[in-house]
């Protein structure tokens, strides 16, 4: 049996980068899985086929009367704070999540004399109320079930307080996430529920250039850009222990280490 097997995990913004080799994960670890995708797409339905097949590998190698279940749920989270009705289908979507990890997380790269409102609110609101919304939203449930696994997404050197030259709305949201981790963990430890969150560096996901990608690479202390095979593994090793819990892993190959600039 899976170290999730009965579980039903809910992963926002797992249709791509991250997302997508954290659901392979938790699917081979026998979780129930529901993929969140903000669009319809042919690589979509693509990649739940790939899922399912995998599901249904784990039927042959498990003593299971049936594989882990997996579905997709399309949301488009951009009128986020805006339409109570994107609220209402995100809340609906986690209420009854066993394991969330939430993955979406949309960035901005501007000085501060550049960043526009529109770059503060929907910072403010895709990286830091739409994630609290769902943690509020799965909490109950979990609570009753005296069980729960939650993992977030911070954003590198967010950690602690500092000052970031390049993306100040971005880093500020990914600091109050850091928060938000530790201040749920503290709260229900004894309801059986962990919080963490995985502070990655520069991750190598199909969202970028090979431009972007030298340039990053240049950055990193080894030259390599971390994998998302790397951050999905960090993922499950967080989600497997009640003892893991409001720890902020810095997955960055070393890159927060003091030398570094944002």
């Amino acid at each position: 049996m899976g170290i999730f097997s009965g579980k039903q995990a809910v992963v926002i913004g797992g249709s791509g980068g991250i997302g997508c080799a954290l659901c392979r994960k938790l699917v081979a670890a026998g979780a129930d899985v529901t993929v969140h995708g903000g669009h319809d797409s042919v690589k979509f339905d693509s990649f739940l086929e790939e899922l399912q097949s995998l599901a249904s590998e784990i039927l042959k190698t498990e003593k299971r009367r049936d594989y882990p279940s997996v579905c997709k749920s399309v949301i488009d989270l951009s009128s986020f704070g805006f339409e109570e009705t994107c609220a209402g289908k995100l809340s609906s979507l986690v209420e009854n999540a066993d394991i969330l990890c939430i993955c979406f997380g949309p960035f901005v790269q501007k000085k501060f004399a550049e960043t526009t409102l529109q770059d503060w609110q929907s910072m403010a609101l895709l990286n830091y109320a739409l994630p609290g919304f769902c943690v509020s939203s799965a909490l109950p449930s979990m609570i009753k079930k005296h069980w729960g696994r939650i993992l977030l997404f911070g954003g590198t050197r967010t950690f602690s307080i500092n000052g970031f030259l390049t993306n100040p709305a971005y880093a500020g949201a990914k600091t109050g996430v850091c928060s938000l981790v530790r201040s749920v963990a503290a709260e229900y430890a004894a309801s059986g529920i962990t919080c963490n969150a995985i502070l990655p560096g520069f991750v190598e996901t199909e969202y970028l250039s090979e431009e972007a990608k030298i340039a990053l690479r240049r950055k990193m202390p080894d030259g390599c850009l971390i994998s998302v095979d790397s951050i999905a593994d960090s993922a499950l090793f967080l989600l497997t222990a009640s003892e893991r819990n409001g720890i902020l892993l810095n997955v960055d190959g070393g890159w927060n280490g003091g030398l570094a600039k944002s």
